[in-house]
């Protein structure tokens, strides 16, 4: 475990290489909830400056937007000009489900289509996941299927727990901030 923008988080379970070659095999799990979360509502939306190469904007309705970046790369972005902002960091627990599996795993806690073409990269959903209410954004790790998982904090360990489980056929992994370094490339 290592601080790490603020937030205690792992960064290593057994071996980073180890557990990047797991994840590239199969399936693995990784806490993320130290990434920041910006919810943008408003009509304005299509006026915001350009985010930057690091953060991410996700399409979750009309007029309703989600940001996800790393903490250092926080843009600005302030309430104005019919755009309200709200730092939603500290509502979500945030993982990585990351791997050629991570779609099988998902498919078993979720009704959502989380095909290629249904959830395409970049692509955002809303559903239940694990019986939670949860935000699933499709993010590619390169060639690497990813998906960020947002369910609120208070049932983050239920969702992890089950997470692992309906991977555990599917040989999923934990990992840590090192093995995600190495994926991300």
């Amino acid at each position: 475990m290592a601080e790490y923008h603020g937030w205690r988080t792992a960064t290593v379970f057994s071996s980073e290489q180890e557990e990047a070659a797991l994840v590239r095999q199969g399936a693995g799990l990784s806490d993320v909830s130290w990434m920041s979360k910006l919810d943008l509502k408003g009509p304005s939306l299509n006026a915001l400056p350009a985010l930057g190469e690091r953060a991410r904007s996700w399409s979750l309705g009309p007029s309703h937007l989600l940001v996800t970046c790393d903490p250092d790369t926080f843009p600005a972005i302030s309430s104005a000009n019919g755009v309200w902002v709200t730092d939603v960091t500290s509502v979500f627990a945030q993982f990585l489900l990351a791997g050629p599996a991570s779609r099988d795993v998902l498919c078993k806690l979720t009704s959502l289509n989380v095909s290629e073409k249904a959830l395409p990269n970049s692509g955002a959903g809303q559903a239940s996941l694990a019986h939670v209410r949860a935000i699933i954004l499709h993010r590619d790790l390169g060639l690497l299927p990813a998906f960020h998982l947002l369910v609120s904090r208070d049932y983050g360990e239920s969702v992890w727990d089950s997470l692992l489980h309906a991977g555990s056929e599917f040989g999923i992994t934990q990992f840590g901030l090192k093995a995600l370094q190495i994926l991300e490339g």
